[in-house]
C-alpha cells in the first residue's frame, strides 16, 4: 500500500499485532456528503447495508440482519495488517469532481476502533487500490445478502408492481 501523495496523517498510530482479535469491520463511502455506502459486518454474524456505493446511488434503504455464511470471516482474511502502519485520515489537496469520504473501521480489543478516513475528488486521486479492492470486496461479500434483504421487502427490479398488490 502506497500513501505518497494522498494527504496528511493526522491521528497517532498504534502497532496492531498479527494475531489482534476483531470482531467488527465498518465499511461507508459518501459522496457530496450523502450516504452511497455503508456496510458493517461483525464476528456474530450481523450484516447492516446501505446503498451501492456508486456516485449516484439512489438506494437509501438500511438493511439489517444476521447471516449464518461467514462474511466477516472472508472479509477479515483480506486485511493486510501493514496498513495499520498508516492507519489515520488523508485529505487530497487537489480534489476534482465530487466529493467523496471512503472510511474504513475495524473494531478489536473489546470496542477499540483503528483504520482509515479518506477525503478525494470524483476525479482526482484517491485511497491506495488495496483499500479500494478491500471496499470492493466487502461490497461483493454482501451483494447476494443484500439483494435477497431487498427481494424480501419487494423493492427487487422483478417486483415493480405496487406493495398492496400481492398477485
Amino acid at each position: 500500500m502506497q500513501f505518497g501523495g494522498a494527504g496528511q496523517l493526522s491521528v497517532g498510530v498504534k502497532k496492531i499485532k498479527v494475531n489482534e482479535n476483531f470482531d467488527g469491520i465498518m465499511v461507508t463511502l459518501e459522496v457530496d456528503s450523502s450516504k452511497a455506502l455503508f456496510i458493517l459486518l461483525a464476528a456474530d454474524g450481523t450484516v447492516n447495508r446501505l446503498g451501492t456505493g456508486s456516485v449516484n446511488n439512489t438506494e437509501n434503504d438500511m438493511y439489517i440482519g444476521i447471516t449464518k455464511d461467514s462474511l466477516f470471516v472472508k472479509l477479515l482474511s483480506k486485511i493486510d495488517v501493514g496498513w495499520f502502519e498508516h492507519q489515520g485520515s488523508y485529505d487530497v489537496q487537489d480534489k476534482k469532481g465530487k466529493i467523496r469520504e471512503l472510511t474504513v473501521l475495524f473494531r478489536h480489543d473489546a470496542g477499540r476502533e483503528s483504520g482509515f478516513n479518506f477525503i478525494y475528488g470524483s476525479e482526482s486521486e484517491g485511497p491506495p487500490d488495496d483499500i479500494c479492492q478491500f471496499v470492493i470486496e466487502a461490497v461483493n461479500l454482501t451483494e447476494s445478502w443484500y439483494i435477497e434483504q431487498k427481494k424480501m421487502i419487494g423493492k427487487s427490479p422483478e417486483n415493480n408492481k405496487p406493495w398492496w398488490k400481492f398477485w
